[in-house]
């Protein structure tokens, strides 16, 4: 009874007949209601949209550039995080992104912002793929910069990441876990001037491999991004984590510590962002 009272027609307008012209345009509100009478009765009762084929062009879609499809994890076990490790590196990012948060609501933020002048074009990719990879992350330049272009150049990082070589890095050189457990409470001191990176690689900017310094701006912008986020940066977020499981397939057992920035990045997109069905360890 209800279907009916709903598909009962409001205007009484004739249904169109054997002579009307379905490519003619309408003149009056008759014939308009009666070309959507028409083309409505041409509409199948269930339609099924085809599968694109890309040529997987990059774009900053934030999906263009990978299948739809989940990738397979077919790294060795060797390179796969223990429990253990990820939950130290998540506690520690959100301890950061804690700090981060206060730090925006102190009177210092408002006075560094003045101070803080950083002139980039986010139209220019060249430009800024030069500025990144030639300076490390720091809060006080991350927090100078408005979210959307934040969004924007973790959109360029993420192609940047696609053209990377992890198999092909062979002097990488990855910090001590010494090193890496006394970073964060570094950063925590002086959470202005202190690399956000440095929970991924402690090496001096000279030294970073082009692979390096995109794993660090990615998890450095991650600790600064306020949400909640647009839908369009999470599907960002999890085709990161989903090229970087592609890129740690590429590698060889014995290149444990190449992985360690991609387990990162893997394993803090999945629990701090909600893209669980990519994580190594699921409680």
């Amino acid at each position: 009874m209800e279907i009916d009272l709903i598909q009962k027609p409001a205007l009484a307008v004739d249904p169109p007949d054997e002579s009307f012209d379905p490519n003619q345009v309408p003149e009056t509100g008759e014939q308009y209601l009666q070309k959507v009478m028409y083309e409505r009765n041409r509409c199948p009762m269930v339609v099924v949209a085809e599968n694109p084929h890309t040529d997987q062009q990059k774009s900053l879609s934030g999906t263009a550039a990978l299948p739809a499809n989940s990738v397979t994890n077919s790294a060795h076990q060797t390179l796969i995080p223990t429990k253990e490790w990820e939950s130290m590196q998540n506690q520690k990012f959100t301890e950061l992104r804690d700090t981060i948060t206060s730090y925006r609501s102190s009177p210092q933020f408002q006075e560094n912002l003045q101070r803080t002048h950083v002139f980039l074009n986010f139209e220019d990719r060249k430009q800024l793929h030069e500025y990144c990879a030639n300076n490390q992350p720091y809060v006080r330049i991350l927090l100078s910069i408005p979210q959307r272009n934040l969004e924007t150049l973790l959109e360029y990082l993420y192609e940047w990441l696609q053209d990377s070589d992890p198999a092909g890095d062979s002097d990488q050189s990855v910090m001590s876990q010494q090193d890496e457990q006394s970073s964060d409470q570094d950063m925590i001191g002086d959470v202005t001037t202190t690399p956000v990176s440095s929970s991924v690689s402690k090496q001096p900017a000279q030294r970073c491999l082009r692979k390096d310094w995109i794993t660090q701006w990615i998890y450095a912008i991650m600790a600064c991004l306020i949400t909640p986020l647009e839908p369009y940066i999470h599907s960002v977020l999890r085709d990161i984590a989903k090229t970087c499981i592609m890129l740690r397939n590429e590698l060889n057992r014995e290149d444990e510590a190449k992985v360690l920035p991609l387990n990162l990045l893997i394993s803090i997109i999945s629990q701090n962002f909600n893209q669980l069905d990519l994580a190594d360890n699921i409680d």
